[in-house]
């Protein structure tokens, strides 16, 4: 069978000019920004090809890159606006991939290109970081942010210090803030290695770094069904990227870039504003807090992923009415806007292709918890001037998680702060078995500011819903009490 490569394709050869490098190869940014890039060339909106650099030593990914002369295989499978989606797309808008650390010079060639106007990195949130043994003599440096200092320097150097040769930084890493962290990095580089004041002007004055959240999942390469993919697809390639149909992206800072990439106006999800909090609390609150509010429960009543949660004739509705009719009233928000989020998530936890395992979701429950739907539990309180009923059992049923780590008699391991699970299990030595019991384990972990950042136990009637639903779980186990709360319409 033929290999994915030009000589194979040389329908696919493109000449456009190279005008973005971008720190990260891995499956996430190729087929989440290099699909993005791939639909703007497609519908002639924008021409440029991408540079991608290989982030770490022991990467693997560009030789097979370079192998394949660029080229890959992103794969779309999903629900979207109720349709089935399967499809595959050949991606040809990545010029060629550099190994830094053998290649250096590479990199230092890109930053004298003219047209390199924009910056991306996908380096996991590990590589948003500070590394204080980086220094200016090394070629190269090992964090992201020290390689990029060294290449906008070298920018500034080959170019006089030209106002018009700062570039467009747009950084996929999953950290809030992340433009301004990678900006406030570049600028504690520049001191330390004593870089001139001009250039350190210039970094903040010519060039434009963005805020952004990212949304698609991505799951990668798919070894499991490789044999009849392939045979599907019709070549090989070692770099097939699989993902959901949906993606969002929104840019916080100037929003001139709109007409430099244009997203927008080849119809990709894609906002540019001045402010993208409120996308960052809709994702939390209804696509992360629907996890979170409905995957205790679920795990806790024999299921392991999310798609068998959703399609479950219980936790299902569950889950659905939970999001629908719970957390989005409780998100001050446009309400079209969470509406139409919403359905999406619901199509989205439903996708028949993506094995989401619920015991992954489970890793740092607490934390999650605290983050993604307290705030949704405590909101809908303050609005509607009642608990509800959804959030208070889905609180129990993720505090019942840690009684002893069984379920239906089967041991599970889930990881949680250390600190957080020493306190959960410290309360289930109060329980005896009885209401009291689980009153007093629920007031215990209720009233720990530590956990939550305040005390809980001022809401006497969350404590006392929250105990109600930790004793009924262990009598009846969670999927009764699911269909107990279940409304007549989803």
């Amino acid at each position: 069978m033929k290999q994915l490569n030009l000589q194979s394709f040389p329908e696919l050869k493109s000449n456009r000019p190279e005008k973005i490098i971008q720190f990260g190869e891995g499956n996430f940014i190729r087929a989440f920004m290099d699909w993005m890039v791939q639909q703007m060339n497609k519908q002639g909106t924008f021409n440029g090809s991408v540079v991608a650099v290989q982030p770490t030593p022991r990467g693997k990914v560009v030789g097979k890159l370079n192998a394949q002369d660029g080229l890959f295989t992103v794969i779309l499978r999903g629900i979207q606006d109720g349709q089935t989606v399967n499809s595959s797309e050949i991606i040809n808008c990545v010029s060629r991939g550099i190994n830094p650390y053998t290649n250096w010079n590479d990199v230092l060639k890109c930053a004298e290109n003219p047209d390199m106007e924009f910056v991306f990195s996908n380096t996991t949130e590990a590589g948003l970081t500070y590394n204080p043994d980086d220094r200016a003599d090394m070629q190269p440096p090992l964090s992201y942010p020290a390689k990029l200092t060294l290449f906008l320097y070298h920018r500034y150097e080959y170019f006089y210090g030209a106002p018009d040769k700062g570039m467009y930084i747009i950084p996929c890493e999953l950290l809030e803030d992340n433009g301004n962290l990678l900006r406030n990095i570049l600028l504690r580089y520049c001191d330390d290695w004593k870089l001139p004041e001009e250039f350190k002007m210039w970094l903040t004055k010519c060039n434009k770094f963005y805020n952004s959240l990212v949304d698609r999942v991505v799951s990668g390469y798919p070894k499991d069904e490789i044999e009849t993919i392939t045979a599907e697809l019709g070549y090989e390639d070692t770099l097939i990227a699989c993902g959901e149909p949906f993606h969002f992206l929104a840019l916080e800072g100037d929003e001139s870039l709109s007409e430099k990439l244009p997203f927008i106006k080849s119809s990709l999800n894609v906002v540019i504003e001045k402010d993208i909090t409120k996308y960052r609390q809709r994702k939390v609150r209804l696509l992360n807090g629907g996890h979170t509010a409905n995957v205790p429960a679920s795990f806790l009543a024999g299921l392991d992923t999310v798609a068998e949660m959703m399609n479950d004739e219980i936790t299902g509705r569950f889950a659905r009415q939970t999001i629908k009719n719970i957390i989005l009233p409780s998100v001050s928000m446009d309400k079209q806007m969470l509406e139409d989020f919403a359905a999406a998530v619901i199509e989205r936890f439903q996708n028949p292709f993506i094995k989401h395992q619920l015991l992954s979701i489970l890793l740092n429950c607490t934390s999650k918890f605290k983050v993604r739907v307290l705030p949704s539990l405590l909101e809908y309180q303050e609005k509607f001037g009642t608990f509800p009923q959804n959030l208070c059992f889905s609180f129990a049923a993720y505090i019942y998680l840690y009684k002893s780590n069984e379920r239906n008699g089967q041991p599970f391991e889930f990881t949680d702060d250390a600190a957080a699970l020493d306190k959960l299990h410290a309360a289930w030595k109060l329980y005896d078995n009885s209401l009291t019991g689980a009153n007093s384990v629920a007031e215990r972990i209720l009233s720990d500011s530590d956990l939550w950042d305040k005390d809980l136990t001022v809401y006497p009637e969350l404590v006392r819903d929250v105990g109600k639903y930790l004793y009924e779980i262990d009598i009846k186990g969670t999927k009764k009490i699911m269909q107990s709360l279940l409304m007549d319409e989803d």
